[in-house]
């Protein structure tokens, strides 16, 4: 018989259980982080979109549409039919916009040549305008779909 006393330490199952719940933590952050990318990166280019719009920057803001955009309206005629919109039709010089939640749509038909796209990302976007008739708001939904890896804007035409 020995008589060395052993002394058992507590606190290791807790340990473990503590690491295993951080670890889960982290891994579901990790995974709601890459899921949450695309639609991230689908509002940044529609915020893109619009802030171009607002500085005026139809041609670059033009860039950003999806092929399906660009089969319809050239870069030209895209830039003076916005513009005209906005200054002389709407009587405004300036806007603000507001892009809201984004959401996921499968299997979507374009308006413009009726193809189908297997995923886009839908969001409301508000753009308010202030002319002599006051305060006003104009509201689209506008949706983005990956194209050639990147995020593209298209608008619906049904």
């Amino acid at each position: 018989m020995s008589h060395f006393k052993t002394r058992r330490q507590h606190g290791g199952g807790t340990k473990l259980i503590t690491i295993s719940c951080i670890l889960l933590l982290l891994g579901g952050a990790m995974t709601f982080w890459i899921l949450q990318q695309p639609k991230s990166q689908a509002s940044a280019t529609v915020n893109e979109f619009y802030s171009l719009e607002q500085s005026g920057d139809f041609k670059k803001s033009w860039e950003l549409f999806h092929t399906e955009m660009k089969n319809r309206f050239s870069d030209e005629q895209y830039s003076q039919l916005r513009s005209q919109l906005i200054t002389q039709d709407i009587g405004s010089t300036s806007y603000t916009f507001e892009v809201g939640k984004v959401k996921t749509k499968k299997n979507w038909r374009s308006g413009v040549s009726d193809i189908m796209i297997k995923k886009v990302f839908v969001m409301e976007v508000t753009q308010k305008f202030q002319n002599q008739f006051g305060n006003f708001s104009l509201v689209q939904e506008v949706f983005v779909a990956k194209e050639d890896g990147e995020y593209r804007v298209l608008w619906d035409y049904k």
